[in-house]
């Protein structure tokens, strides 16, 4: 007789166990149900019990899968932000190497088109640059010329 305690019937044995009685591989629920009772009527004791998960892994699962989440939200926003500047600012993708930073976000928000950030005065660009932590001058000077020589895109 099996016990009130609940088994956990991994659905890749039952698939064996229906494969070794059923050579064609036909399933279907009821013949399902009935290997599944027999399996458990005659190999429960082989069967490790199920041990329900503690507080605190649950809680750590439903927090990383809540991460994951917010990870699949960022790149897809990200990739919608990527391909909407693509149509009428693709320069600004050049000058940044990546689109989900602080410094190119608010670069954007303060330049949003290719003539405004040609406009800023060099000194402009040089403090914005080191307020948000650009530290290394080659790259300052870098951005600002690329800016400054930047054309509209032949698609423009």
């Amino acid at each position: 007789m099996i016990s009130s305690c609940c088994f956990r019937p991994i659905l890749v044995t039952l698939a064996k166990y229906r494969q070794a009685f059923t050579p064609s591989n036909a399933k279907d629920d009821p013949s399902d149900a009935r290997l599944l009772l027999e399996l458990l009527l005659q190999h429960g004791d082989k069967l490790k019990p199920l041990q329900p998960e503690g507080v605190e892994m649950r809680t750590l699962q439903c927090l990383v899968e809540q991460r994951r989440g917010l990870v699949d939200d960022q790149v897809r926003v990200s990739n919608q932000l990527g391909y909407a500047l693509k149509q009428y600012y693709p320069q600004v993708l050049e000058w940044f190497r990546e689109k989900d930073t602080l410094v190119f976000c608010d670069f954007i928000y303060r330049w949003p088109t290719l003539k405004q950030a040609r406009l800023a005065r060099k000194v402009t660009l040089e403090s914005f640059f080191r307020e948000h932590n650009v530290r290394y001058p080659k790259v300052i000077e870098a951005r600002i010329a690329a800016i400054k020589a930047a054309t509209r895109s032949p698609m423009m």
